[in-house]
């Protein structure tokens, strides 16, 4: 489940920060083997403009992947974005799997206070559990991505964080300063599980670091084409087809 989550959460969406139609695949690597694809579809409108905004994500394994580890992500976020380029999300639904476990949320935004319409399967309340009305401000992972790795000139490239919660926990996103050469910008940065994890998943671990980098294109902007983490399946890497 992590995997798939930091995984869309590192996918953000190409060449939005300059027109309203995104479409971007990217091939997915773990431990050197194709794992999958991650396709990234939207609307979000240019830069300076107050209007809504939806956003799409998948993440389907390749043939050999279901082999070792059946996973898959499906999601869809819609809201509305401020002329300062702040995404205040309305409604978001997910799916995922992961071998023998599957996942839906549905999630409701009130006044930035998240509210779970749907969180299947059901189970019983928790200790480490926390209260969805007490996470106001929180992003859902597709507009923390967006937010995060949409291309963007190098005044605004990284050097950001953003609370995220999927309906059950709580978690961040901290990305530094770029390093800049002649033709790329790398960023490093890292995913830190905060609250709502299980004491299973905080004794396996916390922090989770990784790696950005972006190409410069026309009009100095940068674009993500490379990631790379590693997670409990081996090293993942990822590269914009």
């Amino acid at each position: 489940m992590r995997l798939i989550f930091l995984t869309l959460a590192l996918f953000g969406t190409g060449h939005a920060a300059l027109a309203d139609e995104i479409d971007q695949t990217y091939g997915f690597y773990v431990a050197g083997l194709k794992a999958g694809t991650i396709h990234i579809t939207g609307t979000v409108p240019e830069t300076g403009i107050q209007s809504g905004y939806m956003l799409e994500g998948t993440l389907s394994p390749t043939s050999i992947m279901r082999r070792f580890h059946d996973i898959r992500f499906d999601g869809r976020v819609d809201g509305r974005v401020t002329p300062d380029g702040t995404l205040h999300p309305a409604r978001y639904e997910g799916f995922s799997r992961s071998d023998t476990k599957e996942s839906e949320v549905q999630l409701v935004y009130d006044a930035g206070k998240p509210q779970v319409v749907r969180h299947a399967p059901e189970r019983a309340p928790q200790p480490f559990d926390i209260i969805p009305a007490k996470q106001k401000g929180t992003l859902d992972p597709l507009s923390a991505a967006y937010l995060l790795f949409q291309d963007q000139p190098l005044d605004r490239l990284c050097d950001r964080s953003f609370s995220l919660f999927d309906g059950r926990r709580l978690s961040r996103l901290e990305v530094g300063a770029p390093d800049v050469t002649a033709a790329e910008a790398l960023c490093e940065g890292r995913y830190t599980r905060v609250a709502g994890f299980s004491p299973e998943e905080i004794e396996e671990q916390v922090t989770f670091p990784f790696t950005l980098v972006y190409t410069k294109g026309d009009a100095d902007v940068y674009s993500l084409s490379f990631f790379k983490t590693d997670t409990t399946f081996g090293p993942a890497e990822a590269a914009r087809k």
